[in-house]
This record gives structure tokens, sequence and C-alpha cells, in this order.
């Protein structure tokens, strides 16, 4: 009788432990809702206004620049057009911010948008060239993607506009690990570098200073807690298959304890 009473103290014990073991495991999961994951679900009404801010030339860049002439003799702008052969064929900009023209030299590019720099060139050209006309694109639209993305990385664009939706989607969307309302993107703006925030839950995004990018722009998606938490369980997987093991042992052994008390 008195080991009977022994082994339903012991049963007891193991049984509560069990129980609180199962409680701190489902109340250590943090609940996950769709509203994690819904891009746009409120500030929809700020989805019609976006806010355009041309893309400024920087240090680097690789660019694309014809020069024309709205007159007949288009002759006049051969000087101006050479063949341009190799891996980088374009005009690129130095680190000192100019690109190096054919007769009128080095202009400075860094710092100004496309249209600006159509311009001055237009005004360097006009000793030789009868009502000159210039058009300039970016060859190489380069961005740097990091974090909690399908495939991180370099992304080149061979356009002269790209945007947050465009980046994003090119490194493959955000994983179900990434923070959708705390993105970063650092841009530098002359001697300084800039930090903006973006939140795709919002369609505010469209009004961001960075919705429209610029090159060599870097965006970072930071991981959520939920990531932190699946890394610290897959570092402790030795320790939960032994807490499987020894959950195995404990329920075999109540199970022993509850058919000695009823079959006995």
């Amino acid at each position: 009788m008195p080991n009977n009473k022994k082994l339903n103290k012991i049963f007891r014990y193991c049984l509560l432990f069990t129980c609180t073991c199962l409680f701190f495991a489902c109340s250590s999961q943090k609940r996950i809702t769709k509203e994690n994951f819904i891009y746009f679900q409120y500030g929809r009404d700020s989805i019609q206004n976006i806010q355009v801010k041309e893309p400024v030339i920087q240090n680097f860049d690789l660019l694309s620049i014809q020069v024309l002439s709205a007159s007949l003799n288009q002759e006049q702008t051969v000087p101006f057009n050479p063949p341009l052969t190799g891996p980088n064929s374009g005009y690129l900009v130095s680190p000192a911010g100019n690109v190096e023209m054919p007769v009128i030299g080095s202009i400075k590019a860094a710092g100004l948008t496309q249209v600006q720099l159509q311009n001055a060139i237009a005004v360097k050209l006009a000793p030789y060239v009868k009502d000159p006309a210039v058009i300039i694109h970016f060859l190489k639209f380069k961005l740097n993607i990091l974090g909690e993305v399908g495939s991180p990385g370099t992304k080149t664009f061979e356009a002269d506009r790209v945007t947050f939706i465009d980046a994003l989607s090119a490194a493959g969307g955000i994983t179900d690990y990434g923070k959708r309302d705390d993105i970063l993107v650092l841009r530098e703006e002359g001697k300084t570098r800039k930090m903006y925030k973006v939140n795709m839950l919002s369609g505010s995004v469209f009004q961001s200073p960075v919705y429209l990018l610029q090159s060599n722009d870097i965006i970072y998606v930071s991981a959520s807690d939920q990531k932190f938490k699946a890394l610290k369980a897959a570092t402790a997987s030795n320790a939960r298959k032994a807490l499987d093991v020894f959950g195995l042992i404990i329920g075999l052994f109540t199970s022993v304890v509850f058919a000695i008390n009823v079959f006995k």
C-alpha cells in the first residue's frame, strides 16, 4: 500500500511537469495573423498620389549620351557620337562626378538629373551643332537589396525609372520572416547619407521620397522576431530531441503506474 501511494505521488508530479511544459510551449508561440502579411491594408487613399522625384546622376553611373540636331544636317553631330565598344559601352561618371565627351571635354554630371545634364551639354554644343538636342539614359541602374528577401544581392536595371516595388519584385519579394512595416532605404545625397523608412503595410509607400529609387540605393529588409525565435529553436534542436526522449520515458512511466493502479 505505501508503494502505491509513492507511485501515485510520482505520477502526479510527472503529470504536473508534463502539463507545465505543454503550457509554456504553447504560450511561447506568438499569434500570427494575416494582417502581418497583407500589403497596403491601410492608408489606401494615398495610393492615388505618387511623389515623383527624378533620379539624380551619381559617381560611377554609366550613361548613354546621344547628340542630335533639330536641323537637317546630322553630320555635324558625328564627332559627338563616337562608337563605344566593350562591356561598359557608355559614359562612366568619374569619381569627381564628371563625364568626358569628345570636343567639348569634361562636364559636371553628378548631382544633376537627366534633364539638367541634357540642358548643360546642349549649351556646350551650341557653338558646334545647330539646334542641338541631347538624349540621356541610364545604362546600369544599380541597387543593393539585403536582408529578408527571396534573392538578396546587387540588382541591375536597364531603365531610367525604378520604383521601390520594382526593386522588391526583382529581389523575389519579402520572405515570411521579413518586417513589412520597417524597411530601410539608405541613400547618398551629395556628401551625406540619409536613411528612410518604408512601411509596405500602408499605402503611404507611394508618397515616400524613396518610392522612386536612385541608382546605388541600399534597401534592407530586417528580420522579424519570429526569425530570431526560429534561429534560436534551430540551435536548440539537440536539447529538444533530448526533451522528446525524456517525455517519452515519462509517458511510458505514467502509463505503467496507471496500469498498476487499474489492474491491481
